[in-house]
């Protein structure tokens, strides 16, 4: 794992990137992020086929601070960071929930802790369930999750915006399908 030394060192070189950065984000071997401002709230009673390609539909939401989003107990969600986040092929990145948070239940990621080496900046995808028992009030820009970075060695002969699923910038782009109207 990168000590913030390295980190330094590898936002200096563009090998990694963090847009917009604060120099409080630094932690000793991690940065914190940011939630974003957009919620993608899944559709119930879909019969999901990931072999197929079929996914259920979901609602984008966006939140304010004067306008947070309610996670309800057992609710599952999609969330982003608010930061765009860069990494060359010899950098690799872990993201993990805020231990603050995860104390009232909250996780930031379900399985996909690992991000793919070799990709342009872009927000970070956030699986967000609130696993607690009372409801939790998720704003834009709270404190959110931590980005840990370890060296690729060697270096990957690919990048994952090359060879990804997702090419865009975007990810969330493909499943957004309506936007909640109040």
């Amino acid at each position: 794992m990168l000590s913030n030394v390295s980190i330094k060192k590898f936002m200096e070189s563009g090998d990694i990137v963090v847009d917009p950065w604060n120099g409080e984000m630094m932690g000793a071997a991690r940065i914190t992020l940011h939630l974003g401002e957009n919620i993608l709230m899944p559709e119930g009673n879909a019969v999901v086929d990931v072999l197929k390609g079929v996914l259920p539909d979901y609602t984008k939401i966006e939140i304010t601070k004067e306008k947070p989003f309610l996670l309800k107990p057992g609710i599952f969600v999609i969330g982003e960071t608010f930061e765009k986040i860069g990494i060359s092929e010899k950098i690799g990145m872990l993201l993990d929930g805020r231990s603050t948070l995860a104390r009232v239940g909250l996780t930031v990621t379900q399985t996909a802790m690992i991000v793919d080496t070799g990709q342009k900046p872009k927000t970070m995808t956030l699986e967000i369930k609130n696993d607690g028992p009372n409801t939790i009030l998720l704003y834009p820009k709270m404190k959110f999750c931590r980005a840990c970075f370890f060296l690729i060695e060697p270096a990957a002969t690919t990048r994952y915006d090359v060879k990804g699923k997702y090419l865009a910038g975007d990810m969330h782009k493909p499943i957004f399908r309506k936007e909640l109207k109040e």
